[in-house]
């Protein structure tokens, strides 16, 4: 992944449910399918991060970040929620944007960087407005595609 610009592995748009337990359990099939993971070992290593991180970075995005000896490439998964759910937070938001950035357990060092990318990325005003107005996940791609945000690459 070069590091002008972060190139989004997965997006999907809608994941339902009323708390993060289900929004997580909800995102893990697509995930483990994707990274070659079991859905139950996804869920548990989603489930682990919830425990044991702040996930909400604020304005209703969550990061969940981890180093994986499976894959071979970063992945980055963003998924837009159906209705804004609480989860732990750096601010009392409601998290309508979930994160979830995968990387190379020989990555080390990079996936502070990738993280470091991805965080600054969504943390854009301008970005968030329009990734939180769109309706399908071909708007989804529209905000995201590198071609739309490359004025924001640092």
């Amino acid at each position: 992944m070069p590091m002008q610009n972060i190139t989004i592995s997965k997006m999907i748009y809608g994941v339902k449910g009323d708390n993060a337990s289900l929004i997580m359990r909800n995102m893990a099939p697509m995930i483990g399918k994707d990274i070659n993971l079991s859905t139950m070992g996804t869920y548990q290593k989603l489930e682990a991060l919830l425990k044991t991180s702040m996930i909400g970075i604020g304005e209703g995005v969550a990061v969940f970040d981890w180093l994986s000896d499976t894959i071979d490439k970063p992945y980055i998964l963003c998924a837009v929620l159906d209705n804004p759910t609480s989860f732990p937070a750096v601010d009392e938001n409601k998290i309508d944007i979930a994160l979830v950035l995968i990387s190379p357990e020989r990555s080390g060092p990079l996936h502070l960087q990738y993280l470091s990318r991805l965080t600054r990325m969504f943390r854009d005003e301008k970005l968030l407005t329009s990734l939180k107005s769109v309706t399908c996940v071909d708007g989804m791609r529209a905000v995201l595609c590198p071609e739309t945000h490359h004025s924001i690459a640092a």
